[in-house]
């Protein structure tokens, strides 16, 4: 998700945003979290000139996104001004008069069969290994980036997830297959830019988003995790091991990436056997 707006940033003599990043580092915010909140402590800056602005001002800038985006960007702007007020440097906080935004209802958007197979088809070198990796695995975007070899062998796949957890889900045989196309040892993916280091989450998101907008099909990469748990639960797998290979910490939040459809409602409703 990028912030809006020019990068003719006001001077920055006191470091204001650099202070703000290490506070954040401090209480060991994700770096995707903390390039986020500072990108757009940055373009409100450059918009504003000054973070002391009115609750209506807020509001408006606010008013200009929708859904989980505007959920986004008001939860990084009540953050930007908690530092200010506990660090001192403002003595109000105008997030504080804003209603919270309402968080939309998540709906399930699995991949139809004729888009993964059109998607699959129309992908070439790496980002076809994106799409499996998504669908086979149900591997977010920041984990598909930093696969190595060495996470992969023919029984287990070894995947660092969010806050550094780690965890292992069965290896599919057609990653092991593709896995002999990559290098056993060190990143499948390395930066073109950043020796040693591989590339960023968002060139997985754009090259792939890229290649879903080519053939007309909506949405982007997190499509394809949703398209994993939907067609495990649909084969027959247990919730409880849908979360296990989802790596949720909850039931509840397996239960936002399964799609149910009205043939399914009905069959189980056909299914039921009174007095049986």
């Amino acid at each position: 998700m990028e912030e809006s707006g020019g990068n003719d940033f006001p001077p920055d003599s006191d470091g204001l945003v650099e202070a703000y990043g290490d506070w954040m580092r401090g209480r060991g915010l994700s770096a995707a979290t903390i390039r986020f909140r500072l990108r757009v402590a940055r373009n409100r800056l450059a918009a504003w000139g000054t973070f002391d602005q009115s609750p209506q001002t807020l509001a408006a800038y606010l008013d200009e996104h929708t859904g989980w985006t505007k959920c986004t960007y008001a939860a990084s702007l009540r953050d930007i001004y908690r530092w200010l007020v506990e660090t001192g440097r403002m003595d109000h906080d105008p997030t504080a008069k804003i209603r919270r935004p309402r968080q939309p209802r998540d709906r399930p958007r699995p991949l139809t069969p004729d888009e993964s197979s059109r998607a699959l088809e129309a992908a070439t070198d790496d980002v076809r290994a994106y799409l499996m990796l998504g669908l086979l695995a149900g591997l977010r975007v920041h984990e598909i980036a930093k696969i190595r070899g060495e996470d992969i062998d023919e029984q287990h796949l070894r995947v660092v997830g969010k806050g550094g957890l780690l965890a292992t889900v069965p290896t599919h045989p057609l990653l092991w297959e593709l896995a002999q196309q990559y290098p056993r040892r060190g990143w499948w993916f390395p930066s073109y830019y950043r020796p040693g280091e591989p590339i960023r989450p968002h060139a997985v998101y754009r090259r792939t988003h890229d290649l879903f907008q080519r053939l007309g099909i909506s949405g982007g990469t997190h499509r394809m995790r949703h398209t994993y748990g939907t067609q495990l639960a649909r084969s027959g797998t247990q919730l409880r091991v849908v979360q296990e290979l989802m790596r949720h910490q909850s039931l509840a939040t397996t239960a936002r990436y399964l799609e149910v459809s009205e043939e399914e409602r009905s069959a189980a409703i056909l299914g039921l056997m009174p007095g049986a």
